[in-house]
């Protein structure tokens, strides 16, 4: 009998969370190769760099994304966080998540008295894969959402669908 040998890396290093507050929210949108086998789509908020390469995966990280808003989940959250939360600078770029399948996703309700702020603190988090994203504020869930949205219809236009690429890489048309 052979047992099989564990892989030497494992599926899941860490959890890194971005900070998401205020309307004014920015996601850089980049595209290398399109409409080929190679195409990829990078998307850098902050601190992190997301890699998509099949456009199915991109819809389904932001259909998880929209969850908090129909789920009434952004109920206990103000319209707008007073503060903005603490963030890496726009230029420094740390984690890189090459979104390769749809990750499993959960929403996270979430909340704790902030001796700072002298109040409590709500926020929703949603889970996703390596990275949680953390909800401040409505306004803030609604302009990520739309801007992470420009990238479902890049990644529709630029990448082809995993079956199409499956094909092409296969060398049938």
């Amino acid at each position: 009998m052979t047992s099989q040998k564990p892989s030497i890396f494992p599926s899941l290093t860490t959890r890194s969370a971005i900070m998401i507050a205020g309307e004014h929210q920015q996601v850089r949108v980049d595209v290398t190769s399109a409409l080929t086998t190679s195409a990829a789509v990078f998307v850098t908020f902050g601190a992190v760099r997301m890699v998509f390469t099949d456009p199915a995966v991109a819809r389904a990280l932001i259909t998880a994304l929209r969850r908090p808003q129909s789920g009434g989940y952004l109920m206990a959250l103000p319209e707008h966080f007073m503060l903005s939360p603490d963030r890496f600078a726009s230029d420094e770029h740390l984690v890189t998540v090459n979104w390769s399948q749809v990750p499993q996703t959960s929403v996270v309700p979430g909340g704790a008295f902030s001796p700072e702020r002298r109040r409590h603190v709500h926020w929703v988090d949603v889970e996703a894969g390596p990275l949680t994203f953390r909800f401040f504020d409505k306004a803030g869930h609604k302009a990520f959402v739309a801007e992470l949205a420009r990238t479902v219809q890049v990644a529709r236009s630029v990448l082809l669908p995993a079956d199409e690429k499956a094909l092409a890489l296969h060398g049938h048309n």
